[in-house]
């Protein structure tokens, strides 16, 4: 079996980012998990090349239909292990096609945010949060997510983990928005296994739309810093792209020399 390969993904100043472990081998694509890698956390098994890549993404044998940090490990590892430098390389996931690559700034992804409605029923969510809710939607359909917008930071957040699975088969993604212009975010999925999910880039792409669609001054073209706030959640940078949302975020290969991605996100 191939030996694992761990990526840490969106780590920095006090944040220790997610931290992916990727099983690749060129052909035949992985068609089961094999035993030994069933009690494996964030685990990618990773197959193809020349230009298209397949990737599945599981947590302890059970299947992860996104993972926005994921698809940057495996940007990581094409640009580390496999010595090719992508460049919107196409990577097949459960959730649809995704493209990837790496440039001088760091590992990125382009990814197309799902639909999203109007939010409804905001007494149950102010109840939900007990803090006052601004705006939100829903994105996707009914296992998808809601997002939250709150008017007050998220450090010190609670929310109601038995009201939320019991209500409701969405994740829930709430934000707030700094002066500076970035964005605060947390992420809840305890119908999923985890009360708080630490760095999530896939939450991100969701929230980059609603902000591009709410406020578009302010984050239609610009770059958007989005800070995680959960012990181990990072620093993400996105941007707005027509119908779609490029994500980047700092790697680094644990089992070879760290290599820190450079950010210079002074472009308008």
């Amino acid at each position: 079996m191939p030996k694992l390969c761990t990526v840490d993904v969106f780590y920095g100043p006090q944040a220790l980012g997610n931290q992916h472990h990727i099983a690749y081998r060129p052909a035949p694509a992985w068609s089961e998990t094999p035993s030994q890698y069933q009690r494996v956390p964030n685990l990618i098994l990773m197959s193809g090349g020349s230009g298209a890549f397949q990737a599945q993404f599981l947590n302890y044998g059970r299947q992860v239909r996104r993972c926005g940090s994921g698809n940057l490990a495996v940007a990581a590892y094409i640009n580390e292990k496999l010595k090719t430098k992508p460049t919107n390389e196409l990577l097949l996931t459960p959730s649809g096609e995704i493209q990837l690559g790496f440039d001088h700034k760091s590992a990125y992804y382009l990814d197309k945010p799902l639909t999203q409605r109007p939010l409804r029923n905001f007494r149950f969510w102010r109840r939900l949060i007990s803090q006052p809710v601004i705006n939100g939607c829903y994105c996707g359909g009914r296992n998808d997510y809601v997002l939250l917008e709150l008017s007050q930071p998220l450090t010190q957040l609670s929310v109601n983990s038995g009201a939320l699975c019991q209500f409701s088969r969405r994740a829930l993604i709430v934000i707030y928005r700094l002066v500076s212009g970035a964005v605060q975010l947390r992420y809840f999925a305890p119908q999923y296994g985890e009360a708080e999910d630490a760095a999530t880039g896939s939450a991100c792409v969701q929230a980059a739309a609603y902000l591009r669609n709410q406020y578009p001054k302010s984050y239609a073209h610009q770059p958007i810093e989005i800070k995680q706030c959960s012990p181990a959640g990072g620093c993400l940078y996105l941007k707005n792209y027509q119908q779609q949302v490029l994500v980047r975020g700092r790697t680094a290969m644990r089992d070879s020399t760290a290599v820190c991605s450079s950010f210079d996100y002074t472009e308008k």
